[in-house]
């Protein structure tokens, strides 16, 4: 699918909860809290977020930590009318851009076992399994995949 061309990246502030709530329940069984969202945002120093924005509404959003060598991405969803047309990819892309210009060595995620899309998603982005989280998520109870890419010096010059 062609990706589209009006979808520009913003950061992620607390104005945007109520459409990144609406994306998150349609998104997940066992979804973030407004309050979740809300601690991620205020810890503002190591808090990476952004949001994708078409036609006026948040379309999709990622929320990650980053510390000195390491971005752990916590949450990426895309509104379901707007899957498959590249709004996912675009937040990864930004991220990936974001810690590689902050001397970030890895990306790592949890993602459910289940969820087929999702790891193929990040399989294709060069993030590998590395470790099983037993029973990590609720609602149903299931082991998470924990995944990462290494991000690898650029060649200066």
């Amino acid at each position: 699918m062609k990706e589209s061309t009006k979808l520009s990246l913003e950061p992620f502030t607390v104005a945007h909860l109520d459409e990144v709530l609406e994306i998150e329940r349609l998104s997940f069984t066992d979804p973030w809290t407004r309050a979740m969202f809300r601690s991620e945002l205020e810890v503002a120093a190591h808090t990476y977020g952004r949001i994708a924005i078409e036609d006026n509404r948040v379309v999709g959003y990622l929320l990650a930590v980053l510390i000195p060598d390491e971005a752990h991405l916590g949450n990426l969803a895309v509104h379901p009318r707007s899957r498959r047309r590249g709004v996912a990819q675009r937040l990864l892309d930004d991220l990936v851009q974001t810690s590689r210009m902050r001397g970030v060595r890895r990306v790592t995620l949890e993602v459910r076992e289940s969820n087929a899309v999702a790891r193929k998603f990040y399989a294709t982005n060069d993030f590998m399994d590395i470790a099983i989280r037993k029973n990590y998520y609720r609602n149903p109870v299931e082991d998470a995949i924990v995944m990462l890419c290494g991000l690898p010096e650029e060649p200066s010059g």
